[in-house]
């Protein structure tokens, strides 16, 4: 193993039991080793940080863990909308002003050009598998388009055997905190009463601009790609 890749595997933590899978995805993922990957899984419940294995630069990979990025990561939130694999030009242009400063700050990792594929298994758990390049971006989209398939289906493989190699509450760590804060409790109990963001900021005594930011955050946090869904999430998980 380079140096490059010793420093990817140290990404992942050697007390955790899911670490021998780092050199697994890495294997599946031979015909494209010269690119950068990142495998995330997640289950409904945001109480459970998610699975993330990669060979972005370790200090990215653990600023993201830390901060828990991934619930406002407008690559995860695109994903959880769709079903076939997309660009992440696609994902910016519908992300909002958070979307964007996380895609800048991501860039200075040389993160910033990609596709990604999505898939949902049968309990419900989220995966997506990403892959970028900081070459050229007519050579990766031609090669995005030739070997889509087969990414797709690495994607099934690699998740499918992962779901069986372990105990689920092995591959899953629980998490202290509860999903959403005080205010984005109280916001979703609106959106839950009909109430529209309107009457939501006269409510609160807030903007309209920020009920809308505290419901892409929940949505985020929930895996939903809308308000309604957000709701039927949260009270499923007894959230609310």
């Amino acid at each position: 193993m380079d140096s490059r890749n010793r420093d990817a595997a140290t990404t992942c933590d050697k007390n955790h039991p899911i670490t021998y899978l780092h050199d697994e995805l890495q294997l599946q993922l031979c015909d494209v080793k010269d690119l950068k990957y990142a495998y995330y899984a997640a289950t409904h419940n945001r109480n459970v940080e998610p699975i993330i294995i990669s060979n972005y630069p370790p200090s990215w990979v653990k600023s993201y863990k830390d901060n828990k990025s991934y619930l406002i990561d407008p690559i995860i939130k695109h994903g959880l909308r769709e079903i076939t694999p997309f660009s992440w030009h696609e994902a910016l242009a519908n992300s909002g002003p958070e979307g964007v400063d996380f895609f800048r700050r991501a860039t200075r990792y040389r993160i910033c050009s990609g596709t990604t594929f999505t898939l949902r298994d049968a309990s419900g758990t989220f995966c997506a598998l990403s892959v970028c390049d900081a070459g050229s971006q007519v050579d990766f989209d031609r090669r995005m388009a030739k070997q889509q398939s087969q990414l797709q289906m690495l994607l099934i493989k690699f998740h499918s055997w992962l779901m069986t190699s372990r105990k689920t509450d092995q591959l899953f760590s629980s998490a202290a905190d509860g999903p959403l804060s005080t205010r984005e409790l109280g916001v979703l109990q609106l959106v839950m009463r009909g109430k529209t963001y309107r009457e939501i900021a006269t409510d609160c005594g807030i903007s309209e601009r920020t009920v809308k930011f505290h419901m892409s955050n929940i949505s985020g946090k929930l895996q939903v790609g809308n308000a309604k869904q957000a709701v039927y999430e949260a009270k499923r998980q007894g959230i609310i």
